[in-house]
This record gives C-alpha cells, sequence and structure tokens, in this order.
C-alpha cells in the first residue's frame, strides 16, 4: 500500500516564486504543462496552490506569501525526461526562455538540451538516447577528469 495519493508519487517538488500565475503559463506554454489544480487566495488572489502534471511528474507552485515563512528560495534546476529533446528545446525557446547549452548526446546516454525560465530556473531537457552500461560510464567519466 502506498502512502501517496492516486496520481502522485511519494516525492513532490514544491517551488515558491513571485508571479505564479505567469510562470505556470509559461510552464504551459514551453513545457506543454497541465494544470490540475489550482487554489488562489481569496485575500489576495495570489496562487495559493497549483498542481502541474509534466508527464507522469507532479510540481506544486505557488506565490510567497512572507507572512506565512513562504519565500521564493532561489534558483532551481530540473533534470525532465521529455519525448524529443530538440523539439522541446526549441518549444522552450520560441516562448523566450533563454539557452544554456544546445541539445548534444551525453557519455550517460541521454540527450540534453539546457533552458532557463523567465524566473531563472534551469530545465535540463533530457532523452534517453541510448542504454550505457556502468563500465563504458565509468571510462567515459575517466576520459572526462583526464581531459579537465
Amino acid at each position: 500500500m502506498t502512502t501517496a495519493r492516486e496520481g502522485f508519487s511519494t516525492l513532490t517538488t514544491v517551488i515558491v516564486v513571485d508571479g505564479a500565475q505567469a510562470v505556470i503559463d509559461a510552464y504551459q506554454s514551453a513545457l506543454g504543462a497541465e494544470i490540475c489544480g489550482v487554489l488562489n487566495c481569496p485575500k489576495t488572489g495570489k496562487v495559493a496552490h497549483a498542481c502541474l502534471k509534466f508527464g507522469e511528474s507532479t510540481l506544486f507552485i505557488h506565490d510567497e506569501f512572507p507572512e506565512m515563512g513562504k519565500n521564493a528560495t532561489g534558483k532551481q534546476s530540473f533534470y525532465v525526461y521529455v519525448e524529443n529533446t530538440d523539439n522541446a528545446f526549441e518549444k522552450a525557446k520560441d516562448a523566450g526562455w533563454a539557452t544554456t547549452s544546445d541539445p548534444e548526446d551525453m557519455f550517460w546516454g541521454d540527450r540534453v538540451g539546457t533552458v532557463q525560465d523567465t524566473i531563472g530556473n534551469i530545465w535540463q531537457l533530457a532523452q534517453n538516447v541510448r542504454e550505457v552500461s556502468p563500465e563504458e560510464m565509468q571510462e567515459a567519466m575517466k576520459k572526462m577528469a583526464e581531459a579537465a
């Protein structure tokens, strides 16, 4: 028996931002996030809780509420598997996100492109393109360390 609600995993990331609705809109536009619920504070109209789905994963997001100790904590980094790295990368760029690194095949078997969203979070958009053995990965790490 699981302790998580149906449709959720054991661990769910929560981010606190200034201007949550704009961030939610950007995640829908750039990453295809689906909204599974939004609750607004009746006093302020700010987002008190929002649930977004990225494929099989869930992200909770809400506005800052300093009076409750809920402050934006700084820039976050996410590694998200997508159906096609190159397409997702172009979609994020078209949504106005900054390019950090163009898509490339990595030694661990994923194709990864990195973008920065409108509030400074880093998103590594990844697609598994080949399986890599632990030995092959260790050898690649060794070569990378020697080249540095």
